[in-house]
């Protein structure tokens, strides 16, 4: 999870902000209160922080860590595919505006449709050029499209694009060892003229436009590309382009001066540079925002405890200098149902419904920082979430009676000994002992294994016959999709054929023919409103399997510089839009 490093910071902000949460949680277990039910998180707010037009200055960005990679095809970071917008252009893009995620033309003229979703055909914009003022062509668009292919070279980057223009009888093996003489020899992506482009897919997929917003699609030019080495310096499409990049330590981006706003309605480009400082701790970070030393944290993840209890004392800067909003991160609980007990569903029900989820909040510091207490896998901002509850109870804090009756259903009314294994973020622990205290209430013993590996979700959570070697029966974790769309969630998790031996997203194991063929039909839907219905019924049918039980969408509460204007929240990207941005020069 690219976003959980940052999170520990904020391990001792439960006594800054969530007191209140806590000593309520306690009252109600003694009877003194009776929690609420449950309610839906708060709508995202579309509100735009500091408008303005005002052009110039420099943007002033600080990091922990540099991207994964500045070449468009390799990146596979959402923070990254939003800075990439500064420098890169897409087929498709996310048009400007707070709220609800919605596709623009960019590269393209529009956002196309495609009756058998199979066949998507997109028209390039005219005049548009590389930052050296070469045209940019429907052929570099391929050419960028099959770099991916070229995994050998080109490691990392989504790999859906792969998957979806593959042809199994003839694979491609990338440019750099094409036959063809323009290295343009993939048949699945058609250019008829330097204006057109269109994409063959294998299968029909519904979410194709999402794919080609990502950095994937890209323009790469044949003649500057320069494999590997090309996330040194890529060639920019975008407003800004590369003076200078020193890895890990800072990049710098001027103007470009073939970039036209006239032909860019999506990027506003107002400041005249923008400088990113790497390598800085978490907590300078919260320090120089908040001097106004910097402008914008690049990962946005958050604030420290330090950080935020300044912001909590002080209303007005809360009120001008902050958003607090989903990072579309789920924090939840895999039930491994190869690892006994789990292979009975009564069994993870009464696990289910023995949770104590606002506990699981208390572990995180409480409402503001903690996150939302979720009923649901699909998170807000993710098109078609819909809140429900199969497992009510009141403040979430777990039904016990319906726990024991589970447990009475699955053959152990007594109770079972499982392992819950988890990562070494102070965070995480919390919640782990959080969930041990909670099932102890019903006779389900839990021993908590930390493990402190740089390799734990892939090597150890993520290879299934090690997770069954060490009878791991709860696995607590997150995930965050790479686009702000069910299938990108709900897919890696719950389709059975997707458990791989390495690499395995689909950590409880389910395997239910219903709900992959299910993740079939949906992404084969073409009408909105039969969509909705089919994705809602899907996670109920993954929520109601007990596999997989949602605890917490997570929430991050940013601080902004005073001098920064247009800040507002992308549902897209699941933070600020960058290239929206501005300064006070």
């Amino acid at each position: 999870m690219r976003r959980k490093h940052a999170l520990t910071r904020v391990g001792t902000v439960v006594a800054v902000l969530g007191l209140a949460s806590v000593a309520c949680t306690d009252a109600g277990r003694h009877g003194q209160v009776s929690p609420a039910p449950l309610v839906p998180p708060a709508a995202i707010s579309s509100r735009t922080i500091a408008p303005s037009d005002r052009t110039g200055g420099t943007l002033r960005v600080a990091a922990t860590t540099d991207c994964d990679s500045w070449d468009p095809q390799r990146t596979s970071a959402v923070r990254c595919w939003n800075q990439q917008r500064w420098i890169s252009r897409q087929l498709v893009t996310y048009s400007v505006g707070a709220g609800v995620a919605k596709l623009a033309g960019d590269l393209a003229t529009d956002v196309p449709t495609s009756k058998d979703l199979r066949t998507w055909t997109y028209t390039i914009r005219a005049g548009l050029a590389f930052e050296d003022g070469t045209p940019i062509t429907s052929k570099d668009i391929k050419y960028g499209i099959e770099r991916a292919f070229a995994t050998d070279v080109i490691t990392g980057g989504p790999g859906e694009v792969v998957k979806l223009l593959a042809d199994d009888n003839a694979p491609y093996p990338g440019p750099y060892n094409d036959p063809d003489p323009d290295r343009l020899g993939l048949a699945s992506v058609m250019t008829p003229d330097d204006l057109t482009i269109t994409f063959r897919l294998n299968r029909p997929f519904a979410d194709w436009n999402l794919v080609m917003a990502s950095p994937v699609s890209t323009p790469v030019p044949r003649a500057h590309d320069t494999g590997a080495a090309y996330g040194a310096r890529p060639v920019a499409s975008g407003p800004y382009k590369i003076e200078n990049y020193r890895p890990g330590e800072s990049i710098t981006l001027v103007r470009n001066p073939s970039w036209s706003p006239k032909s860019d309605p999506n990027r506003s480009a107002f400041p005249d540079r923008v400088v990113e400082r790497m390598g800085l701790t978490a907590a300078d970070i919260d320090n120089r925002i908040l001097t106004d030393q910097v402008d914008v944290a690049a990962a946005q993840t958050g604030v420290g405890a330090q950080a935020a209890a300044r912001i909590v004392a002080n209303p007005s800067l809360r009120a001008d200098r902050t958003i607090e909003a989903p990072t579309g991160i789920l924090r939840y609980l895999a039930v491994v149902t190869r690892t006994a007990p789990f292979g009975n569903i009564h069994c993870r029900a009464a696990v289910a419904w023995a949770l104590d989820r606002q506990a699981q909040q208390s572990a995180r510091g409480g409402p503001i920082i903690g996150g939302d207490i979720a009923g649901t896998m699909l998170t807000p901002p993710v098109r078609y979430y819909s809140w429900f509850d199969l497992f009510p109870s009141p403040g979430g804090t777990g039904d016990l009676s319906r726990a024991r009756a589970e447990l009475a259903a699955c053959g152990q009314p007594a109770g079972f000994a499982t392992t819950l294994v988890t990562g070494p973020d102070p965070l995480d622990a919390a919640q782990a002992e959080a969930l041990r205290v909670s099932l102890a209430r019903v006779g389900i013993t839990v021993t908590v294994s930390v493990v402190d590996d740089p390799q734990y979700p892939a090597a150890v959570i993520g290879t299934p016959d090690r997770a069954h070697a060490m009878n791991y029966g709860l696995i607590l974790t997150a995930r965050q999709g790479d686009r702000p769309a069910p299938y990108a969630f709900l897919s890696p998790l719950a389709d059975g054929r997707e458990i791989r031996p390495q690499h395995n997203l689909n950590l409880a194991e389910l395997d239910q023919p219903a709900i992959n063929a299910d993740l079939d039909r949906a992404i084969q839907t073409v009408d909105e409103d039969d969509a909705a219905g089919i994705w809602t019924a899907l996670d109920r049918a993954v929520v109601a399997s007990g596999a997989y039980i949602p605890l917490l969408y997570d929430r991050a509460l940013n601080v902004y510089s005073d001098r920064l204007t247009n800040i507002r929240y992308s549902s897209a990207f699941m933070m600020v839009d960058l290239t929206s941005l501005g300064v006070v020069p």
